[in-house]
């Protein structure tokens, strides 16, 4: 519960807000909705009062820390001094903390595999993916690949509890918290802990690794130089990702007419490829 202190209709400040088609945005006293920070992506959702409701598509903070929810009227009309009730999307929330606490796992084990030389240059976390890039000026290999996943899914098998604490800065530095790059920091900041993994994070995560489920990295690539990318996706949409490839892989057989060795069919119409493409040169 909250009350409503300021209304905004198509970037001007107003009394009441009715307004169906024009992008609008309420601001009220508190707020349990996450503002898009360090990569989080804010959060979406309902308010109403005892006669109007608007959908929340978008939620940022100003520098000053004010929360702003960006949306729709979708029925009735606010004013100023509403009391309303705000209701985040949870199930969106719940897909979200998947994703940023596997991006914490992530981070951790590319510093394991790669080197302590690896740093967060920028990320983003929603509710289909995460995407993680950092400093490494190399392409990783396959084998890199494959291992870094499997750390990461074997930290999320182990059901490792999330401890949260409240410190001063300098605690959690001399304890080793990783601080996100080009992030202002208060004398007080808040830790995320995942077993070794521990970082400056206000972000939402989830209780225990064990809720991400799955873990899988769908893509890695340069985007600047010394500056690598990896997106991944958790939960339902790694599992939808595992269906999609073994139907793909059913259907390659299929073409192939169901053979033993998969791989070493398809070298074998490469290598009988090659040799025609010679063939018709000459």
């Amino acid at each position: 519960k909250a009350n409503v202190t300021a209304l905004v209709l198509d970037s001007e400040a107003v009394n009441e807000l009715s307004n169906k088609i024009k992008k609008s945005a309420i601001i009220t006293d508190e707020s349990c909705f996450y503002a898009e920070s360090g990569g989080q992506v804010g959060d979406k959702g309902i308010i109403s009062s005892e006669n109007a409701e608007f959908k929340v598509t978008d939620t940022r903070k100003t520098p000053q820390g004010i929360f702003i929810h960006f949306g729709n009227v979708i029925s009735g009309n606010f004013k100023i001094g509403n009391e309303v009730k705000l209701k985040i999307d949870s199930s969106l929330r719940e897909l979200i903390k998947k994703n940023h606490s596997a991006t914490h796992l992530l981070h951790a084990a590319l510093r394991n595999n790669l080197g302590l030389h690896v740093a967060q240059r920028g990320s983003l976390v929603n509710e289909n993916k995460l995407r993680f890039d950092f400093s490494h000026n190399k392409q990783i290999s396959s084998k890199q690949i494959d291992t870094i996943q499997k750390e990461v899914t074997s930290i999320i098998a182990n059901d490792c509890e999330t401890q949260i604490d409240i410190k001063s800065q300098e605690e959690a530095i001399k304890q080793g918290a990783m601080a996100l790059f080009g992030e202002k920091y208060a004398d007080t900041v808040r830790t995320v802990r995942f077993g070794e993994s521990i970082e400056l994070c206000g972000g939402t995560h989830v209780s225990n690794t064990s809720e991400i489920w799955h873990f899988t990295i769908t893509s890695e690539s340069a985007v600047a130089s010394g500056v690598r990318r990896i997106e991944a996706v958790t939960g339902e949409e790694a599992k939808k990702l595992v269906y999609e490839q073994a139907a793909m892989m059913e259907a390659v057989k299929l073409q192939l007419k169901n053979p033993k060795d998969l791989v070493q069919s398809v070298q074998a119409l490469q290598e009988e490829n090659a040799k025609l493409r010679k063939e018709l040169d000459k």
